[in-house]
């Protein structure tokens, strides 16, 4: 969806029921990027609406031009 002040806000289709959200986020992620899932990881937010996510093998400015920014 986009920048949304300092977190980026990205509307997932799955129930938040047994990591299902959390598993897609990554998938979507992950396809953005075009990075395997193993390069993601949930730091924080496994239960909440809001998390933080470690991304591994790629740079700010690689970030930067996948969303857009």
């Amino acid at each position: 969806m986009g920048l949304h002040g300092d977190a980026l806000k990205i509307k997932i289709k799955a129930v938040p029921e047994d990591g299902k959200a959390n598993t897609e986020l990554i998938a979507f992620l992950a396809k953005t990027l075009g990075l395997p899932k193993r390069h993601f990881e949930l730091i924080s937010g496994q239960a909440s609406r809001v998390k933080v996510v470690q991304i591994h093998g790629v740079t700010l400015a690689q970030l930067a031009a996948a969303i857009k920014v």
